[in-house]
């Protein structure tokens, strides 16, 4: 009896047998915790160094400056970084300021990536010479969708000694936004296109705005009211009056061939052609009233063509004046 309750206590104290799979001493309650799942969450941050060689016809500038990632786990965003809109990529210049990504204080991993090169801008050119513009540089990740991948903004800062000779710059800002490609890039294992954290550095540049009225608008300025200056010589003057008109005419359509070298071609009207229009019709308009005038002096009517020459010459002042100022005001809207 007493050996029979002696073996009951033995096996009563005697430790469970380790689960299939786990280390002897080591029970289900003692196993590491799973690593949580989910996207990276990746800080990045940019400081602009500098902006040159904004080229209208090439629809491109030229950048240089810094991009910074911090980050937690195994992924290297630094690496897998892309730009989207790259101009003439063999001219890109890219290269990371460590050669492994520096460990930081709190685990986290920190590296900085110089750029510098062309980049692709669309500048739309409705208010040229008074448009303001903004520059854009896109990079995204080129490896993990927002499902592996979600950039998220760690400022943007600016060399305060840069400057862009014709332009004056604004605030800059870093947008970060969520990029959906709407194909799967022929991949039959994607059921849906994916998304991407996408990151887009924003430079707002404007020309100043009295410069280019002294540079652009003066010369259309003189060339049309010289062209009205026909009106204050007499009636009987006709080859006078005719020679003003023409000479006008043509300085105008010299002037514009000039302006529109620097400019690429598009398909709309610029606020500059259509203050060129305007001129154009203000010259237009006074030889067919120079015509008018001669016809009425050869009648006779010398009082009647001296009079309705002052009213062309008020009426076209007046009328260019305003046209002027409401497309300069729409613009500057």
């Amino acid at each position: 009896m007493l050996a029979t309750l002696f073996a009951l206590a033995l096996a009563q104290e005697a430790p469970e047998p380790a689960a299939e799979g786990e280390p002897d001493g080591v029970t289900a309650d003692d196993a590491a915790p799973a690593e949580p799942t989910g996207p990276t969450t990746v800080k990045v941050g940019v400081h602009v160094n500098d902006i040159m060689a904004i080229d209208l016809r090439s629809h491109s500038f030229m950048a240089d400056g810094y991009i910074w990632f911090r980050w937690s786990g195994d992924k290297d965003p630094a690496s897998s970084m892309e730009f989207i809109n790259p101009f003439e990529l063999w001219g890109h210049m890219e290269e990371v300021n460590f050669e492994e990504p520096e460990e930081l204080d709190d685990g986290s991993f920190y590296q900085v990536v110089r750029f510098q090169g062309g980049f692709s801008q669309k500048l739309p050119l409705y208010d040229y010479p008074f448009d303001k513009q903004v520059l854009g540089i896109i990079f995204e990740d080129s490896v993990d969708p927002v499902q592996g991948v979600i950039y998220e903004s760690d400022g943007i800062t600016i060399n305060p000694m840069l400057t862009l000779p014709g332009f004056e710059i604004g605030k800059p800002a870093l947008v970060i936004e969520a990029h959906r490609y709407e194909t799967q890039f022929g991949d039959p294992r994607q059921s849906e296109p994916e998304t991407y954290s996408r990151a887009r550095i924003e430079v707002p540049i404007a020309r100043p705005i009295l410069a280019y009225a002294v540079k652009l608008l003066l010369p259309i300025l003189c060339a049309a009211v010289s062209g009205v200056l026909m009106f204050l010589f007499r009636p009987g003057h006709v080859d006078t009056r005719t020679g003003i008109g023409i000479t006008s005419l043509l300085t105008i359509v010299a002037l514009q061939i000039t302006s529109n070298e620097d400019l690429p071609e598009i398909g709309y009207l610029t606020l500059l052609d259509k203050l060129y229009v305007c001129a154009y019709l203000v010259v237009i308009a006074g030889l067919l009233a120079v015509v008018r005038s001669t016809t009425l002096a050869e009648e006779g009517k010398e009082d009647a063509a001296r009079s309705f020459d002052r009213r062309t010459l008020l009426w076209l002042t007046l009328s260019f004046a305003v046209a002027v100022a409401y497309l300069i005001n729409d613009a500057a809207r």
